[in-house]
């Protein structure tokens, strides 16, 4: 295929400057280059930030109601759809995602997220408190301005589509930066902002480094609201970095969630749950369940099924539609996961499916493929036990009772997701409020987006995403108190 160059996009023009740092963009699938990257240094990144800081204050957009907001939102889910297929090309070279997987999950999610702050734009209220003191209360919700949205590299085109839409939908304008590893589907998103009819500098994306072009944007003065996804490790920079100007910042970050199974569960849908969220998107998602605690008296009947559905996960060629899990997204995850794989026997484990490299065909022998992998035995504090592996890795622990499962399960530093598989309601809604995690599934699997909102506990980030609370995320809180008793004395009564 033909390389692709690719660069900052600002006012909606690309941008290619002489000297600027060049990185070279991967597919994943089979370790070729694809595009070649120019990187936003400081100086472009604050272009982009001012184009947008004037986009906000333009009449062209300030003038809007939100409801023309919401509008011009609907018209960019329509344009969306109609490029869909460009779109899902971009993702599945940059990514190595499969085509199935594109087309029937992150395509529609995608399209989703767009249309329901389309619809919330013009549902932003604030409060009025009539008092006997002359005054009335109000509590108003204002745009920040420009919002900085800072992308990872596993769901690039929903994570754009997660911070554009409600940030636009709540009045702001936005600077995206993907990931330096995949920028190709962020940057066809933004381009088709103009068909939509958003003005020029409310979407602008730089592209570059996180230690350089990331962090530029987090330092620029006119930026006053971050959105940050990725790793906890970053997280803890931007927030570092952010708290000197006091700005605003939701971080959502790592996960080591666990799918909790009891004796009387289906087991059947159990175990399918628990292959597609670990397995799904290779495991390269915070919020997959890659934890199995399975309750000892069914453990042993509960591994095989699990084996047994995790032999038809098919890997290979992204374009089949027979494939249902991709390679790692890139070369650094790939050997993160591979050394993971490779301490388990030291950690007392036993790997008992996959941990290999898979044989696929020549073209794909260069990308960065791990099998579907299981690790049982697993013991409590052990790194195989508490840390985000973010590959296809399930870890097996055995439980002896609720008591124990709750306990393994808030053993861990993180808290953004968990599952519940039994047919005890009662049992479910006692864990429900018992795990210290964001979003928990009864008897189901990573489903209610973009309805319900994510709140990360603990290292798993501040802030929320998703849901109505995801869009009043991007706005500022306001107070005004106005007197309509013009006679009350306003201080001393001085004469």
């Amino acid at each position: 295929m033909e390389l692709l160059k690719v660069g900052p996009l600002i006012d909606g023009r690309e941008v290619f400057e002489p000297g600027a740092e060049v990185r070279e963009v991967l597919n994943p699938a089979t370790g070729e280059v694809i595009a070649i990257q120019s990187c936003a240094d400081e100086a472009c990144a604050g272009r982009a930030v001012e184009s947008s800081r004037a986009a906000f204050e333009s009449a062209a957009w300030r003038g809007l109601s939100a409801a023309e907001r919401g509008n011009r939102l609907i018209k960019l889910a329509e344009v969306v759809e109609r490029n869909a297929a460009e779109l899902i090309e971009l993702e599945l070279i940059d990514t190595g995602k499969p085509l199935k997987q594109l087309r029937e999950a992150e395509l529609p999610l995608t399209l989703a997220l767009i249309r329901f702050y389309a619809g919330a734009a013009d549902k932003i209220e604030g409060r009025v408190k009539s008092t006997d003191s002359g005054s009335f209360l109000l509590s108003l919700y204002e745009p920040y301005g420009v919002v900085a949205g800072i992308l990872p590299w596993n769901y690039p085109l929903v994570n754009a589509a997660m911070k554009l839409a409600p940030a636009l939908a709540a009045g702001n304008t936005i600077v995206l930066k993907p990931s330096v590893e995949t920028p190709l589907s962020t940057l066809g998103l933004a381009r088709l902002c103009a068909e939509a009819g958003i003005p020029p500098g409310v979407v602008n994306v730089v592209t570059g480094p996180g230690g350089t072009t990331g962090n530029a944007l987090v330092r620029h003065r006119l930026v006053r609201k971050i959105s940050f996804t990725g790793s906890t490790a970053a997280g803890r920079t931007i927030q570092k970095l952010a708290a000197e100007s006091m700005k605003t910042v939701n971080l959502e970050l790592g996960g080591k969630n666990a799918i909790i199974v009891f004796a009387d569960a289906d087991l059947e849908r159990a175990a399918e749950a628990a292959v597609f969220s670990a397995f799904v998107n290779s495991g390269q998602l915070c919020v997959a369940c890659s934890r199995l605690l399975v309750e000892q008296s069914v453990a042993e009947r509960f591994e095989e099924i699990l084996l047994s559905k995790t032999a038809r996960v098919r890997l290979g060629d992204p374009r089949e539609l027979s494939t249902l899990a991709g390679p790692m997204i890139t070369r650094s995850q790939y050997d993160t996961v591979r050394e993971y794989v490779r301490s388990a026997p030291a950690e007392g484990c036993r790997v008992v499916a996959g941990g290999g490299k898979p044989s696929l065909p020549a073209t794909l022998e260069r990308g960065f493929w791990v099998e579907p992998t299981i690790i049982s035995d697993v013991r409590p504090g052990t790194r195989l036990s508490g840390e985000e592996i973010f590959g296809p890795v399930l870890t097996v622990q055995r439980f002896r009772d609720e008591a124990e499962a709750v306990a393994l399960s808030n053993s861990v530093e993180y808290g953004l997701s968990g599952s519940v598989w039994t047919r005890d309601s009662a049992r479910a809604l006692r864990l429900v409020k018992a795990l210290d995690t964001g979003i928990i599934w009864v008897n189901s699997m990573l489903n209610g987006y973009p309805q319900i909102p994510v709140p990360p506990h603990k290292l798993s980030g501040t802030g929320v995403e998703l849901g109505i609370e995801g869009l009043m995320a991007y706005c500022q809180r306001k107070s005004a108190v106005v007197a309509y008793d013009d006679q009350a004395v306003p201080g001393w009564g001085l004469r």
